[in-house]
């Protein structure tokens, strides 16, 4: 189990890597002269002595190996450029809008997963009843609406019609509602499929209709014998759903004016501001190559036969 443990770290590592590569290339690949920029943020109608001496700070006249190197070794202690826009560093900036994207990812998780658990339930344990049927159209619906519309019409009908909740700004639990149950919404239906195909697959092996012979009522063979079964698949499938809650964390935070790295991004992308771009694009693959080494960490854990070749390999 260790060696398989390190082999995934040490893939995770690599694409770390390659993904510093990626967003590095962004910047240097960007049109435009990054030194007038900044020299006219400075000074309006900046010299060329000015931008020139913008180069020589920025080390932009140094080879692209040495920019890579000063560039990576600045964003392992934190530091990650200064915005074309305000010229301030982006790091603290970054530091304070990540817990909000992190409190709206992870909650969507914890709501699609309560959501997809109990849809799937629903279906594997009436199969081919009408509690089936709903939870096969609630999925399909869940999964067809796109997040924009999804909140829009959360925000119409529980903040404006009935005030339940507030309608954007991240000012107390009740305000983490609408955004939750809105990026959640979408991977919940999916991995209510996921549990009901599953379970129904399950349900059909041996040793599950040896317990139904002995007497087992199908609930209690559902969570005792069919439920252990489908964690790895579901493992698998809810990580690569948390990395794409981050690509509806775009969508989501500025329809709920929620301040978090997401929209920053976007301020980054209106405003040609490639070095917040730069470093969101970090942001988002680092926490896509985590969540993705938990998953794989996760299921290692939950799979038998992975566990038997883990444990014969050590």
């Amino acid at each position: 189990m260790g060696t398989l443990i390190a082999i995934r770290l040490r893939n995770a590592a690599a694409l770390l890597v390659l993904a510093t590569l990626l967003c590095f290339t962004l910047v240097v690949s960007a049109p435009g002269n990054v030194a007038v920029l900044i020299a006219e943020l400075r000074t309006p109608k900046a010299t060329f002595e000015q931008v020139r001496a913008v180069e020589t700070e920025l080390g932009l006249n140094d080879p692209l190996v040495v920019r890579y190197g000063n560039w990576l070794g600045g964003a392992l202690q934190g530091d990650l450029g200064v915005s074309y826009k305000t010229g301030d560093h982006i790091g603290p900036t970054l530091g304070s809008r990540l817990p909000v994207t992190f409190t709206l990812v992870a909650g969507g998780a914890c709501f699609a997963m309560l959501l997809s658990f109990a849809l799937g339930f629903v279906g594997a344990l009436w199969p081919g009843r009408f509690g089936d049927a709903f939870t096969r159209i609630t999925a399909l619906l869940g999964a067809s609406m796109p997040s924009f519309f999804v909140g829009a019409l959360l925000i119409y009908f529980f903040a404006v019609k009935l005030r339940l909740f507030p309608t954007f700004g991240s000012a107390g639990f009740s305000s983490w509602i609408l955004p939750w149950i809105t990026i959640g919404l979408l991977p919940a239906a999916v991995l209510s499929r996921v549990v009901r195909v599953g379970l129904e697959e399950a349900m059909a092996m041996p040793f599950a209709l040896t317990a139904a012979a002995k007497g087992l009522s199908r609930r209690a063979s559902l969570f005792r014998h069919a439920l252990p079964n489908i964690a790895p698949t579901y493992i698998n499938a809810l990580g690569a759903q948390s990395g794409l809650m981050v690509v509806g964390a775009v969508v989501v935070e500025p329809l709920f004016a929620l301040k978090g790295v997401s929209d920053f991004f976007l301020q980054g992308v209106l405003f040609r501001d490639f070095m917040v771009v730069q470093a969101c694009l970090l942001i988002f693959l680092t926490f896509f190559i985590i969540v993705n080494l938990i998953a794989d960490i996760g299921i290692m854990f939950t799979d038998p036969k992975l566990r038997r070749q883990g444990g014969a390999g050590t």
